[in-house]
C-alpha cells in the first residue's frame, strides 16, 4: 500500500513533463514563398510561433541585405476533437538590396529563434535564359552613348506589362552632374515580346551631362502591386472546400473557371520593385579651339524686332531693340547672354532677359529674349555693329556662327528743334512712371488763364501792368465764386468734396497724345498712367483709379486692359506690344463721348449699360 501513492505521484510527474515539453520545444518557424527571385522582385518571409509569447520578432538583422516594405500579423486558432491549438504568424515583404546568395539570418522572438535561410537573387538578364519574359519589364534606351558635354541625350524608358498594376510609381533616372528634362506626356501602345502581347507606357527625357568622361546613369525604379498567380491562390481556396474543388472540371469542359473573378477580387496582392538597367555614357569634352561660351545645339537662330517698327531715331527719344535667340536641343538656361556692343553717342538700357523652354516632338526648343532701349544723344549717321553667336552643331559636328548683320541708322535732331507742335503736358515715357498731373498742365489746351497777360509782360512802364493785374484778380474772384456756386448746386447734401477739381487734370486730347507716345515706345507704366488721366477727364465725378475699374467703361477694350495689367504685375510676362495695343485702343477711345452736364440726382442709380456712359 505505501508504494501506491508513490506510483501515482510518478505517473502525474510524467504526464506533466509530456504536456510541458511541446511548449518548451516551441520554436519560431520561418519559410520563404520563393527561394529564387529575379533582380527587382520581392519575396515574402513568413514566421510562425506555436506559443503564447508576446511582442514581435527583431527585424534588425534583416536590414543589411533587405528592405522591409510591409509587414502584417495574424493570430489563428483551431479546435480538433476538443483540443485547441493557437499560433501567431508574421508576413514580411522583403526587397533584396543586391544580387547573389543573400542569407536570411536567424530572428529572435523572446527565447525562440528561427532557423537561417538563403535566398538566391539573380540579375534580370539571367533570370531564365531561353524562357518567356516576365509579366512586368523595364527597358531603357539612349539616343547617343558618346555625347558632347552639355549636349542633349534622349533617354527613353518603356514599361511593359501583361498584368494589371496597382499604384504604380516610376522614379526618374538619376546621376550626378546631369540635368534632366522630361519630354512631353507618356505614350501608350501595345507591342510583342517573344510572342507575348504587352501594354507599353513610354516616357522620354532629355539629359544634359555637365562634365566630360565616363558617366553612369542609374535606371529608374518601378514600384507597383500585382496579384498573386492563380496557382498560388487555388490551394487556399481548395482548403476552404476540404481539399476538393467541385468545379475542377469546368476548365476541361467549358474552358473557364467560375471562381476566376473571385480570385481576382479577393486574391492577395504582392509588391514588386523593378529597376531598369544602368546606362553608361562616354561624354566628350569641348573640342579645343572652340569659342566660349560653349553651346552644343541642333540649330540656332537670331532674330531682331524694333518698337516702333520701322524704327525712327531722334535725339533723346528711346527706341527699343529686341533680340531673340531660338535654339533646338538645349534648355533655355544654357543660352548665353549677348553682349551689347558700345556705340558712340547712343546710350543703351538693357532689360532683364526672359527665358522659355518648350517641347517640340523629340527635342527641346529654347528661347531667350533680350530687349534694350537705345537713346541717341546726337544727330547723325551711326552704325550698329553685327551681333554674333558662336555654337557647336551637334548634327554635323562642327563649329558654326549665327549673326545679325550690322545696321546703319540715321538719327534726326530732337523734336524741339524742328517746326513741330509743342509736346503734350504729360512727360515723355523715358522714366518708368508718369508723375501726378499738376494744375499748370491744364493751361496747355490752347487758351491762356488770363487773356492779354502775354501782352502785359512786354510792357515795362506805365499803369498797364497794374491795370492788367486788377483785371486778372477780378477774373479770378469771379471764377472762384462761380465754381463755388456750381459745386453747391450740383452736389447732394453731405457728399464728400473731391481732393482736386476736375479742371486741374490735363484735357483728353493731351492725355491721348501721351498715351499714343507711351504705346509707340512700349512703355507700359506710362500707358497705364495716361489711360487713367484720360479716364479722369472723361468721368471726373467718378474717376477710375485702376485699369480694373476702367474696364467696365470700355468693354470693347477690356482684353487690352487685362493684357496691360498682366504685363505690369505678372512675373515673367513677355514684352508688351504697345503698337498693337494702340491700334485697338484708339478707335474705342474715340467713340467715348465727352462728359455732359447731368441733371441733379443723376448718381442715385448706377447706369444700366456701363459701357455707354
Amino acid at each position: 500500500m505505501p508504494t501506491r501513492p508513490l506510483g501515482w505521484a510518478l505517473y502525474l510527474l510524467i504526464l506533466c513533463l509530456v504536456n510541458v515539453a511541446p511548449a518548451q520545444a516551441a520554436e519560431l518557424e520561418s519559410r520563404l514563398d520563393r527561394t529564387r527571385v529575379s533582380e527587382g522582385e520581392t519575396v515574402t518571409l513568413m514566421l510562425r510561433h506555436d506559443g503564447s509569447l508576446g511582442g514581435a520578432p527583431d527585424l534588425g538583422p534583416l536590414r543589411q541585405d533587405f528592405e522591409v516594405l510591409n509587414q502584417g500579423q495574424s493570430t489563428r486558432m483551431h479546435m480538433i476533437n476538443g483540443r485547441t491549438e493557437s499560433w501567431h504568424e508574421w508576413q514580411l515583404l522583403l526587397a533584396p538590396r543586391r544580387t547573389g546568395q543573400l542569407p536570411i539570418p536567424a530572428l529572435q522572438l523572446g527565447s525562440a529563434m528561427s532557423q537561417p535561410l538563403t535566398l538566391e537573387v539573380v540579375p534580370a538578364s539571367q533570370a531564365a535564359p531561353g524562357a518567356a519574359p516576365g509579366p512586368v519589364m523595364l527597358e531603357v534606351e539612349v539616343s547617343n552613348e558618346q555625347p558632347y558635354v552639355q549636349g542633349k541625350v534622349i533617354y527613353t524608358v518603356r514599361l511593359l506589362t501583361r498584368v494589371q498594376l496597382r499604384q504604380p510609381q516610376l522614379a526618374d533616372p538619376a546621376s550626378d552632374n546631369v540635368l534632366v528634362e522630361r519630354l512631353g506626356e507618356d505614350r501608350r501602345y501595345e507591342t510583342y515580346r517573344n510572342g507575348q502581347s504587352y501594354r507599353v507606357v513610354e516616357r522620354r527625357y532629355a539629359i544634359f551631362p555637365q562634365r566630360s568622361g565616363e558617366m553612369r546613369i542609374s535606371g529608374p525604379m518601378l514600384t507597383a502591386q500585382v496579384r498573386e498567380p492563380r496557382q498560388q491562390q487555388r490551394p487556399q481556396r481548395d482548403r476552404l472546400l476540404n481539399g476538393r474543388d467541385p468545379f475542377s472540371d469546368f476548365d476541361r469542359f467549358f474552358g473557364s473557371d467560375p471562381f476566376a473573378d473571385i480570385d481576382s477580387l479577393f486574391g492577395r496582392m504582392r509588391t514588386v520593385r523593378i529597376r531598369a538597367q544602368e546606362v553608361s555614357l562616354e561624354v566628350q569634352p569641348q573640342p579645343p579651339g572652340t569659342p566660349t561660351p560653349w553651346l552644343p545645339a541642333e540649330s540656332v537662330a537670331l532674330n531682331e524686332t524694333w518698337s516702333p517698327d520701322p524704327p525712327r531715331f531722334r535725339v533723346g527719344e528711346p527706341v527699343t531693340r529686341i533680340i531673340a535667340i531660338t535654339a533646338q536641343g538645349v534648355s533655355a538656361t544654357q543660352l548665353p547672354d549677348l553682349a551689347a556692343p558700345d556705340v558712340p553717342d547712343i546710350k543703351q538700357y538693357p532689360d532683364k532677359p526672359r527665358l522659355q523652354t518648350r517641347v517640340d516632338g523629340d527635342t527641346l526648343v529654347a528661347r531667350k529674349i533680350t530687349g534694350a532701349a537705345l537713346v541717341p544723344s546726337r544727330a547723325g549717321e551711326y552704325t550698329l555693329p553685327a551681333v554674333e553667336l558662336h555654337w557647336w552643331d551637334t548634327q554635323q559636328n562642327r563649329a558654326r556662327t549665327t549673326r545679325l548683320p550690322e545696321r546703319t541708322i540715321e538719327v534726326e535732331p530732337a523734336a524741339a528743334g524742328a517746326a513741330a507742335p509743342a509736346p503734350p503736358p504729360l512727360p515723355q515715357p523715358a522714366p518708368s512712371t508718369l508723375p501726378e498731373p499738376s494744375p499748370g498742365d491744364a493751361g496747355h489746351g490752347g487758351q491762356s488763364a488770363a487773356p492779354g497777360a502775354d501782352r502785359a509782360d512786354s510792357q515795362s512802364t506805365g499803369f498797364w501792368p497794374w491795370l492788367t493785374a486788377a483785371f486778372a484778380l477780378a477774373w479770378l474772384i469771379t471764377a472762384a465764386l462761380w465754381w463755388q456756386a456750381r459745386r453747391v448746386r450740383r452736389e447732394p447734401p453731405g457728399a464728400p468734396h473731391p481732393t482736386s477739381p476736375a479742371d486741374d487734370r490735363p484735357g483728353p486730347s493731351a492725355a491721348l497724345r501721351a498715351l499714343q507716345q507711351a504705346c509707340e515706345n512700349n512703355d507700359a507704366r506710362a500707358a497705364r498712367q495716361a489711360l487713367l488721366v484720360w479716364a479722369a477727364s472723361r468721368w471726373p465725378r467718378q474717376a477710375p483709379r485702376t485699369l480694373e475699374e476702367l474696364a467696365p467703361h470700355l468693354p470693347a477694350a477690356s482684353a487690352v486692359l487685362r493684357d496691360l495689367d498682366r504685363h505690369l504685375y505678372a512675373a515673367g510676362s513677355d514684352l508688351w506690344n504697345g503698337a498693337a495695343a494702340w491700334q485697338q485702343l484708339q478707335p474705342v477711345l474715340a467713340k467715348v463721348r465727352p462728359p455732359e452736364a447731368k441733371p441733379q440726382g443723376d448718381g442715385a442709380l448706377p447706369p444700366l449699360y456701363p459701357g455707354q456712359d
